[in-house]
């Protein structure tokens, strides 16, 4: 094996993990971006195998699911589908239940992430209105939006 590929795998692998490398200011998208960067400038692949190496159509399905989940949070999709689960839940438990069921199903479809980012500040909503600990619903919602993701054909991509 090629020791300089190594030594970029371990680097851009340690800064996946920690979510930065020490002493740049990236985040884990650029740590990957300066991991191609340095495959490509050192040789080890060309700009042809590199662009041979990207699906374009999965990236731009994930694209529109990334559109599609924006605008069903800017149109209040996930607003109202929060407040049908809070009236249909008299009890925590249901309320668990309910999060369950409607995190993964719309992560099955739509991209996790965004499910995550508009359901959470809605779910502590609920639960400060209710005086219930919001910990066992924003770790359901974490957990179940990656399993639903998980199972469709395309995966977790952003894992």
């Amino acid at each position: 094996m090629d020791s300089v590929v190594l030594a970029v795998f371990v680097l851009v692998y340690a800064g996946m993990i920690l979510g930065e490398l020490p002493g740049l200011a990236v985040d884990r998208s650029g740590i990957a971006l300066l991991g191609a960067i340095a495959i490509l400038a050192t040789g080890r692949l060309s700009l042809e195998e590199a662009w041979r190496a990207v699906d374009v159509h999965t990236l731009a399905l994930l694209f529109g699911l990334m559109v599609v989940s924006a605008q069903f949070r800017l149109g209040g999709f996930y607003t109202e589908t929060v407040r049908r689960i809070a009236a249909r839940a008299p009890r925590p438990d249901t309320l668990l239940l309910w999060v369950v069921c409607a995190a993964g199903g719309l992560s099955s479809v739509l991209a996790n992430d965004i499910v995550c980012l508009a359901m959470a500040p809605l779910l502590l909503e609920v639960c400060a209105r209710r005086q219930i600990t919001p910990v066992p619903l924003l770790l359901a919602l974490a957990c179940v939006s990656n399993v639903g993701s998980a199972a469709t054909l395309i995966g977790i991509p952003a894992a």
